[in-house]
């Protein structure tokens, strides 16, 4: 059975740091036995299909690729369409959905410990806000995400897990392409 994915890689494409071109990760994907490859945009997001229903196996195959083909160590977290469409369906903050660029989900790669999302103070960076669900992040940066305090918390360390942010536009695009090859 074949399961459409996206894998969000962390932290590429900044300035002249963790160079990963689009063409070249498609290719890459698709000599490593990906099928209905795609990229959105230039920060990391590539869609695949795979032979596997493990989406940790397709975390570290991305992640071998890249290492092999580009000599990085780059993290990548990876959801099926039926995730990502119950992120979507889950959002907190619908009412910020017309500013989609300061509207963000951080996709951890794991669920925080219940303790350290208990010690998070939700009014701390007000107006912005963030709620923690599950193995997602959701940001809401009314100023926008250049002047934003929430952009500038270490949340690995706060939450204990890794995570990479897409705005809510990428969100939906992303979603538009898993489900483009499975309809």
């Amino acid at each position: 059975m074949t399961t459409r994915y996206v894998a969000w890689l962390h932290a590429v494409n900044l300035g002249s740091h963790n160079k990963v071109p689009t063409a070249w990760l498609r290719e890459a994907a698709q000599e490593a036995g990906f099928t209905d490859v795609s990229t959105y945009l230039q920060s990391g997001n590539l869609v695949v299909s795979a032979d596997t229903g493990d989406a940790a196996e397709v975390s570290n195959r991305v992640a071998a690729l890249i290492k092999t083909g580009r000599g990085l160590d780059v993290a990548v977290t990876t959801r099926t369409s039926a995730e990502l469409r119950h992120v979507v369906s889950r959002n907190p903050m619908p009412e910020h959905v017309v500013e989609s660029s300061k509207l963000l989900v951080s996709f951890l790669t794991g669920v925080p410990a219940k303790a350290k999302v208990a010690a998070l103070d939700p009014d701390e960076f007000a107006p912005e806000r963030y709620v923690v669900d599950g193995s997602h992040l959701y940001l809401w940066h009314p100023n926008g995400v250049g002047r934003s305090k929430l952009s500038t918390v270490p949340w690995e360390k706060r939450l204990g897990v890794r995570g990479t942010a897409r705005n809510w536009r990428t969100v939906l695009a992303v979603l538009d392409l898993l489900d483009a090859a499975s309809g």
